[in-house]
């Protein structure tokens, strides 16, 4: 049985006092926790009797107060306050709220080390040991059983009925469980967790309490995880910290294997959106195809950004999977290509998370799978636009964007009427001069960089341009004609589905 507040009051050795709440004595102590920080409750599950210098102890009588409180509603067990030649008056305002919450306070001699008080603790609370070993196993084992296939059941399910509590993992921006398939919790759990994060700056302290609407007091806990994720215990019988975190850990590996799942379907919905956009499968496979996804053409439309190793990108589709937005996701050349529900929310959710800074170019709807690679192509047309854009978004036929090349149509125009001589030139002859023209113009036309660049002698670049000159009726020294020149390059990226710089 549990050591009380009047088992550790009563040792000789430790020389305690009671200031007040002699109505808590009886209350069990599971642990000794020492701690000088503002909010020591965020780092207690119940059951702690606080330990604190008695030089950090607010010296006003309302703040001492507070800080009691405080503690029991955190399920403190007592507090321990060590004296020191600073500490200041422990004032009526705390012996009342000591008397009224029925938490005892007690003080330290000077002498006493905070370390012989948890020692006398830990040595009264032995007896509990095997219990609590007992509960760990269950824990790990669990854990092994899940990892060795011998259990259809998800740690985190099985370790609930186990405790006999409820065990939630849920993610930490939206409050929906990690696992899509999952139950959703009580609106009033939900809204309660979202409101402590948001209290915390949007971090988790040690052990978050929760106190829904109607129901009994929760914990959360943070899981460590590529995206931040909480295990929320309901109606938890007796448990320390430590086994608190424990049990974190066995989220953190249902958490991982909820990241393999979403990262098999990213692979899948990559090669399908690949698909897609090279028209190797025909529109009744397709319309079928998106449906198991949750996305419909008719109400889709196709995303670009610049590709990147961040892990914005790399941990998308588990941004998108908690939030329960149907997604496809595609990596190809120097682009990020998803297919979304044509939903401002679910844009939002997807530049929110890849940043602020980042461009991002919007086709318009896709309305049929036969149209998905156009609709690609007029993503990455926006793509161009959004760079300059104040918002870093462009969606493409947006009337309040401004481009030179209007739509798609006229930049194939441009394209074929600029620089179709020298294409047809250079497929008949073997040769590269089309090649050769847009890297002298990456050069800010330096014959002599162009020519390292393209690893030729100057003199061959200059005979080169020459003939580009001849080809296209085109001046390289005309400013008119150098921008018609790279309008067209322009126009010819974007046709190709990548992009110019």
């Amino acid at each position: 049985m549990r050591a009380t507040v009047a088992d550790v009051l009563n040792l000789p050795h430790l020389r305690l006092a009671l200031f007040a709440g002699a109505s808590g004595l009886d209350r069990t102590v599971s642990w000794a926790h020492a701690s000088d920080l503002d909010s020591p409750w965020d780092w207690m599950a119940g059951g702690e009797l606080l330990m604190r210098n008695g030089r950090t102890l607010p010296a006003d009588g309302a703040a001492q107060a507070a800080l009691l409180h405080s503690c029991a509603d955190a399920g403190a067990s007592g507090i321990v306050v060590g004296e020191d030649p600073q500490m200041p008056a422990l004032r009526g305002a705390l012996r009342a709220a000591a008397e009224e919450r029925d938490l005892a306070v007690l003080t330290a001699s000077y002498s006493v080390s905070f370390a012989a008080v948890a020692r006398a603790v830990a040595d009264a609370n032995s007896g509990e040991d095997s219990a609590r070993f007992g509960q760990i196993e269950r824990i790990y084992g669990a854990l092994r059983d899940t990892l060795g296939g011998r259990t259809g059941d998800s740690p985190i399910a099985r370790l609930g009925r186990d405790l006999g509590c409820r065990l939630l993992l849920l993610d930490t921006s939206t409050g929906h469980p990690v696992d899509p398939t999952a139950p959703e919790p009580d609106p009033a759990l939900r809204e309660a967790l979202l409101a402590g994060i948001g209290a915390h700056d949007g971090r988790i302290p040690g052990v978050l309490h929760l106190q829904p609407a109607g129901r009994t007091t929760a914990l959360a806990v943070e899981v460590p995880a590529a995206e931040p994720a909480v295990l929320v215990a309901v109606d938890l019988p007796g448990m320390d910290t430590s086994l608190l975190h424990h049990l974190a850990t066995a989220a953190a590996v249902e958490t991982a294997h909820q990241a393999m799942v979403r990262e098999h379907e990213r692979r899948l919905g990559a090669e399908l959106l690949a698909h897609l956009f090279d028209t190797r499968i025909d529109g009744p496979t397709a319309r079928r195809e998106l449906s198991a996804t949750g996305l419909d053409s008719a109400h889709a439309l196709v995303v670009a950004a610049h590709h990147d190793d961040g892990p914005g990108q790399r941990d998308l589709h588990l941004t998108l999977s908690r939030r329960r937005i149907p997604h496809l996701l595609l990596k190809r050349g120097d682009l990020f290509l998803a297919l979304l529900r044509d939903d401002p929310s679910d844009l939002a959710a997807l530049h929110h998370r890849l940043g602020p800074r980042t461009a991002l170019g919007v086709s318009t709807t896709v309305g049929s799978p036969e149209r998905i690679p156009a609709a690609r192509r007029e993503a990455v047309w926006a793509l161009s636009l959004a760079r300059t854009s104040p918002e870093r978004r462009a969606r493409y036929g947006d009337e309040t964007t401004y481009t030179v090349l209007r739509s798609i149509e006229e930049a194939q125009a441009v394209a074929d009427r600029v620089l179709g001589p020298l294409l047809d030139y250079d497929e008949a002859n073997g040769t590269d001069l089309t090649g050769s023209l847009e890297t002298f113009l990456r050069h800010r036309r330096s014959w002599q960089r162009t020519a390292a660049a393209l690893n030729v002698h100057k003199q061959t670049v200059m005979y080169r341009m020459q003939r580009v000159e001849q080809l296209t009726g085109r001046l390289l020294a005309e400013t008119a004609d150098l921008t018609e020149l790279w309008i067209a390059f322009q126009a010819r990226a974007l046709l190709s589905g990548t992009t110019t710089s």
